[in-house]
């Protein structure tokens, strides 16, 4: 039974001598796991001054764009103008038939000529009557003042007349109303073109514009810029020069965009309406910010990112987590606004598991797993 006992009791008890050599290696391992300590790779940050250009591509199109109609009814006679036709401002488009509005004009001006003669007359016999003085009736000499006074009178309608009859005969040609070019031609002589039906679509080419959509986080600075540089995929190997004229705040609440347009600069009437564009616009840089690997940035499941980050302590290198404030990440590389300096050390592999303070090791690449090297670049 004693025996039995001892089994029970003492059967996983080491002796004193066992029990004393365990410890005394134990004591000697602590040592050099603490400075072999976890393995990690390295990167430093590279400087990120300034932000890559923001490249949004649109359509070129025109500012100013009318579909031109007669601002009277007629027959159409002349001009009309096939498409592509070029015209500078007040150029003729399209001519109706005057005829029957020149008659109409011709008229009001023999009436204006008679009215004017009988006004002639009637100052005469005005005048006539004054220098009689008190030789002829005062009422004879009022009734010849009246009647210069009516005939000025008929004379002032009939040059109203004689005026709006001649702008309806103008009113018979459609003309540019600025410089552009004959897109679409939808009449032809000898059809009947009605008032306020178009005739013409005509573009301009004096001002042209890019209207591209834009992001919606880039409104405040695209707002403020004040230029862009354009390339147009027709012309691939030139670059064009814009200003913004325009970032309309109403967005595409399904897209999340905004409109921005840029006046582009066209000496040499190269660019036309229609074709295919980029913009590319330069984002200030924020000063102090730091471009790191992607592979730095550790993600917890609340949803807050840290960096791990070597620093030499008394007894080696050790790990410290530092949470910064992230910015765009462009490819492979993710933007640190502020919290992390340019000649720290971050951890791009092995930081999975680290504890703040924890003692590592510097290495080209991971220890294998399974046969296999996990590479630090």
């Amino acid at each position: 039974m004693p025996a039995a006992k001892h089994r029970r009791g003492g059967g996983r008890r080491l002796d004193g001598g066992l029990l004393g050599a365990a410890l005394g290696v134990f004591a000697l391992a602590a040592p050099a796991l603490a400075q072999d300590g976890a393995p990690v790779v390295v990167a430093s940050p590279s400087q990120a001054e300034t932000a890559p250009p923001l490249r949004l591509s649109g359509t070129v199109t025109a500012e100013r764009a009318a579909a031109l109609s007669p601002r009277v009814s007629g027959l159409v006679v002349g001009a009309v103008p096939d498409a592509g036709h070029v015209a500078k401002r007040g150029d003729v488009l399209v001519r109706l038939d005057t005829a029957l509005a020149k008659l109409e004009a011709a008229g009001a001006r023999a009436s204006l000529e008679e009215a004017r003669a009988r006004l002639a007359d009637a100052a005469r016999l005005r005048d006539e009557a004054v220098a009689l003085g008190k030789n002829i009736a005062q009422s004879t000499l009022q009734t010849r003042a009246a009647g210069v006074s009516i005939q000025q009178s008929v004379v002032a309608r009939l040059e109203a007349e004689l005026m709006y009859q001649t702008e309806m005969v103008a009113r018979h040609t459609v003309v540019a109303p600025f410089d552009g070019v004959v897109v679409r031609k939808r009449t032809e002589i000898g059809e009947w073109a009605e008032s306020g039906t178009p005739v013409l679509d005509f573009v301009g080419t004096d001002r042209l514009r890019l209207d591209v959509q834009a992001p919606q986080e880039h409104y405040v600075t695209l707002s403020r810029a004040t230029s862009a540089m354009v390339r147009i995929d027709a012309y691939p190997d030139d670059m064009f020069s814009g200003q913004v004229i325009a970032a309309v705040p109403v967005g595409d609440p399904n897209a999340r965009t905004f409109l921005v347009r840029i006046l582009l600069d066209n000496p040499s009437n190269e660019i036309i309406a229609g074709m295919s564009a980029e913009a590319m616009f330069t984002l200030p840089g924020i000063r102090g910010a730091v471009e790191i690997p992607r592979d730095a940035v550790v993600r917890y499941p609340d949803g807050t990112t840290s960096v791990w980050v070597v620093e030499n302590g008394e007894d080696g290198p050790r790990a410290h987590e530092r949470r910064g404030t992230l910015g765009k990440s462009f490819g492979e590389t993710v933007k640190v606004i502020d919290g992390l300096s340019g000649d720290a050390r971050v951890v791009v592999r092995g930081n999975e598991m680290l504890d703040d303070g924890a003692a590592v090791r510097l290495v080209e690449r991971l220890p294998a797993r399974e046969g296999t090297a996990v590479a630090g670049d």
